[in-house]
């Protein structure tokens, strides 16, 4: 029998492929960066800055008008100007009682008097002139007529308009003293209320005018 001699075999080995590496079997550099992390602090991430609060806006109080005096005494001279005259404007509104010709108003009862001569068409002027009176103990002061009409005489007088609100205002001794040396040539209208006219002196006023009949003296001074 014919014998059968061995041939080497074609076939190629078998070539291994390279293991994975699992978790048990772990390469130094692994073991290096997980070391690295845990011996390496993390930094604390920082918080997100909350916006500061808003202080809440106040509520603003209203402020008080200011209150007008309630009388501005004349006497103190300031201007001497007989044309100081007014047509039809009246009390012009602004601090205090308003102005009217440039000049003050010192009450509200000259106020109301002004604008009723201003709507009659009545030309006027207040405290034009100043005059020293002399008082009683021969004490001297100075008196500014409230408002003096122009071109409007009575008795062949210049009229003066005077207003009181009551007797303890200081311009009352001043008119009496005013129309003791200057009577000949001022003729005086004193408005003031019922009560106050009951009691002033009659030496005051040589018309006498309540506060309710405003409007007939204008008109008929207007005339």
């Amino acid at each position: 029998m014919p014998t059968k001699t061995p041939s080497k075999s074609t076939r190629k080995p078998k070539t291994k492929s390279p293991t994975k590496p699992t978790s048990a079997t772990r390469t130094p550099a692994a073991e290096k960066t997980k070391k690295d992390e845990k011996t390496t602090p993390r930094k604390p991430v920082p918080a997100k800055a909350q916006p500061a609060p808003q202080p809440r806006a106040q509520a603003q109080k209203p402020q008080a008008r200011p209150q007008p005096p309630a009388y501005i005494p004349r006497g103190l001279p300031m201007m001497e100007d007989e044309d100081d005259v007014l047509g039809v404007h009246g009390a012009g509104r602004g601090h205090g009682y308003g102005r009217c010709g440039g000049r003050p108003l010192g009450s509200g009862l000259e106020q109301s008097v002004c604008d009723r001569l201003g709507q009659a068409g009545v030309a006027h002027s207040h405290t034009p002139r100043h005059f020293e009176v002399s008082i009683q103990d021969k004490q001297v002061a100075a008196y500014a007529p409230m408002i003096v009409l122009r071109g409007r005489g009575r008795e062949g007088k210049s009229v003066v308009i005077e207003a009181a609100e009551d007797l303890k205002n200081p311009i009352l001794p001043k008119i009496v003293a005013f129309r003791r040396q200057y009577g000949q040539e001022y003729y005086v209208i004193l408005i003031a209320p019922d009560e106050v006219l009951d009691e002033v002196q009659l030496a005051t006023y040589d018309e006498a005018c309540a506060t309710t009949d405003v409007n007939t003296l204008i008109a008929r001074l207007a005339e």
